[in-house]
């Protein structure tokens, strides 16, 4: 893809003299950058800002590797021909007008696809801004030229964006403030054929890039996606649109983009351990603040443990409170630090953490009092990171940071600043700051977020991992129901056919026998035993609570013979009937295995039952997993303490449950034809998980 960042000749096709127009502003910022030649093409003109213009890119007659197409999108069709014609390597096409706005453009962008394909052309886009490098002055978009000539600050943040959230709203804001010094912007749109997976492997192998950070709606490529973050020694931040209904459904009409289930994104971004944002600028924090040289060492045992320097205990508590739900905790200061904090502080005034340093500032100035608080805290061995509280204003509160700083140059630990004050005081202090790497905010709940995101990256650099390799042996019997099932032409298997083939994997379901009349109903229930339950059989019926096919807790013959009569007499009569024993059991698990459109095979695990589609909570990971995937999918779910003893229940064997999670994994990676694996209630009993009821749905080749 070299021909898309360092092209020997660039077409720009659209190419116009007119002022403020995206074909003007593509050559000018050519101009103030690239040092190849540039071919303005536009039949109109013959010359465009002193640039001799071409008719068509047929009749270009020099080097040329790249088209930066801009015109109405009907007419991009006969573009690409005509760059074929040429043998032009790539085209960006910066026009909209394509899948974003419908079936009729999808067969549009369709259309432009094809001819690319057929001429080994590759396409960026369409409906994207194209790219830049900050660093070689590479500036292959319609942004206006004011919005950056001024302002390049080249860094080692890249961003990969599916939007033209590259224009001036969003990145000249970025390069105005001096928020982040970036490497390189990818605008991808509606990613016809150069995706995100592409641009994230070349960024990953870039020298300039230390981080990156992308804005995407969806995964054209989930598990590669997922293969090159997991196994990344570079962080990587996403902000994922399109996670609510309504939000999915704008992304379909913004970048023609199917959002996925966002639970199961979700779940695979944290076990790729990816850093996820909420919102774009939140995106940028995280990814500032994964570029300075800090490096957090995460407690093997604990929560990182934070001190808190502050001259508002207001504020120290609130930052406490974001603490807790980001996984920090505060430190417990030495005796030596808290003596050396003391040595500024009042008699009056108890040095604890959260440290409400402001009576130590009223006697002795601010300057000196921070810059002696925060050496004290930066030396303590019991604080992993630090944050501080900054007024920066007038008088003595105009902070001379050259005078606090010294004493933590090149600090491995993390010390972040919440800073606030009129503009004319807060800004000095911010740059000042920030030029010495470190981060400053204006949000307490987003400076303790990225405080937790630092340590999450040191977290993964020592877990880091590629997808798990679970080697597990095939037993006979399940090659045999394999095939059993792939002769019957079924696509969804009964919980009794779903339960056999999991009995073959050595997994505990519970006892149950197949019944056709109600003698052997009552016949099979007193060998059980009572209570017992009778579920009624039809083929391709998942939901059978809703059908009428379950009763629960018969305690009699009397019952078992009333619950089968009214099962015969319903509109569809059950084939046949299930008796199983009533077991008793807590919580009620839900685990299942899909194959995700985005991602391929997923696990799931959450609270299930009859209440498992109200309360939702589960979570997700790509398969195969391993025991450290399941531990940790436990821990994300809302209700873990039921698995963990609550109440005087007896706490969920987690290898057990392990157990389970593998081999499903392992079942649907070797059996191909297994499209979904649903286990409801996957019931625990004393301690041990018990699967009650079990579907399996087959793709039909």
């Amino acid at each position: 893809m070299d021909f898309f960042f360092e092209p020997k000749g660039i077409a720009v096709v659209g190419a116009t003299p007119e002022p403020y127009t995206g074909g003007r502003f593509l050559v000018s910022n050519l101009t103030l950058g690239y040092k190849g030649p540039i071919y303005p093409v536009n039949p109109k003109y013959n010359e465009v800002l002193g640039l001799k213009c071409y008719p068509k890119v047929s009749d270009i007659e020099g080097p040329l590797d790249l088209a930066l197409i801009f015109v109405p999108a009907q007419a991009v069709p006969q573009v690409l021909e005509d760059c074929v014609t040429k043998g032009v390597r790539g085209a960006i096409i910066e026009s909209g007008g394509f899948a974003e706005i419908g079936p009729e453009g999808k067969t549009l962008q369709d259309q432009c696809l094809a001819i690319a394909r057929k001429g080994q052309m590759r396409i960026w886009g369409p409906n994207c801004m194209g790219f830049i490098d900050m660093a070689k002055r590479y500036v292959f978009s319609f942004i206006i030229p004011e919005a950056w000539k001024e302002g390049v600050n080249p860094g080692h943040v890249s961003l990969i964006v599916q939007s033209g959230l590259l224009s001036a709203g969003f990145i000249t804001t970025l390069m105005a403030n001096k928020t982040l010094k970036l490497a390189k912007v990818f605008s991808i749109g509606n990613k016809s054929d150069v995706e995100e997976t592409e641009l994230l492997e070349y960024l990953l192998k870039d020298s300039a890039t230390k981080v990156v950070a992308l804005y995407l709606e969806s995964f054209v490529k989930g598990r590669r996606f997922f293969e090159l973050a997991a196994s990344s020694d570079k962080p990587i931040v996403v902000l994922k649109g399109g996670k609510s209904p309504l939000s999915a459904e704008a992304s379909a009409s913004h970048t023609a983009s199917l959002s996925g289930n966002y639970d199961l994104i979700k779940g695979v971004l944290r076990q790729a351990g990816v850093h996820q944002a909420d919102d774009f600028f939140e995106m940028v924090d995280i990814a500032r603040a994964l570029e300075k040289d800090f490096h957090p060492q995460h407690p093997p045992n604990g929560k990182p443990r934070i001190a808190i320097l502050s001259y508002s205990g207001a504020a120290g508590i609130v930052t406490t409170d974001h603490m807790e739900k980001y996984g920090l905790t505060l430190a417990r200061l030495s005796s030596h630090t808290q003596k050396r904090l003391e040595e500024l502080s009042p008699a009056w005034m108890p040095v604890k953490n959260p440290v409400d340093y402001y009576p130590a500032m009223e006697k002795h100035g601010p300057i000196l009092a921070y810059k002696h608080a925060i050496k004290a805290l930066h030396d303590d061995s019991e604080v992993d990171g630090i944050i501080v509280h900054l007024f920066a204003g007038f008088g003595i509160w105009s902070l001379n940071m050259k005078e606090i700083l010294p004493s933590i140059k090149k600090s491995q630990k993390p010390i972040l600043f919440w800073l606030i004050g009129p503009e004319k005081g807060r800004e000095p202090t911010r740059l000042a700051l920030e030029e010495e790497g470190l981060p400053t905010f204006y949000e307490i709940h987003r400076m303790v977020k990225v405080m937790a995101s630092l340590f999450e990256e040191s977290k993964r650099r020592v877990r880091r991992s590629e997808i798990s390799r679970f080697d597990f042996p095939i037993p006979a019997p399940s090659q045999e129901w394999a095939l059993q099932t792939g002769e019957q032409k079924k696509s969804i298997l009964d919980e009794h056919e779903s339960k056999n083939w999991l009995e073959t994997l050595g997994l505990k379901v519970v006892k149950e026998v197949v019944i056709k009349d109600i003698d052997e109903a009552i016949q099979a229930a007193n060998k059980i035993g009572f209570p017992v339950v009778l579920k009624g059989r039809i083929e391709g019926q998942i939901h059978k609570t809703e059908a009428g096919l379950v009763k629960l807790n018969l305690l009699n013959a009397d019952q078992v013979k009333s619950a089968f009569q009214e099962m015969a007499g319903l509109k569809i009569k059950p084939e046949s009937f299930l008796i199983q024993p009533m077991l008793k059991g807590n919580p009620e698990l839900i685990v299942g295995i899909t194959r995700d459109s985005q991602f391929g095979p997923s696990a799931m695990l959450g609270l299930g039952g009859v209440w498992a589609e109200v309360y939702k909570d589960v979570v997700f990971r790509l398969v195969p997993l391993n025991k450290e995937d399941i531990i940790e999918m436990v821990s994300d779910l809302k209700g873990k303490a039921l698995l963990k003893g609550y109440r005087g229940l007896k706490p969920v064997n987690m290898e057990t449950l392990a157990d389970w999670l593998m081999k499903l994994g392992w079942l649907v990676m070797t059996f191909e034809k297994i499209q979904e694996i649903d286990i409801n209630p996957l019931l625990i009993v004393d301690g041990e998980p018990v699967a009650v009821d079990a579907t399996i749905i087959l793709q039909q080749f």
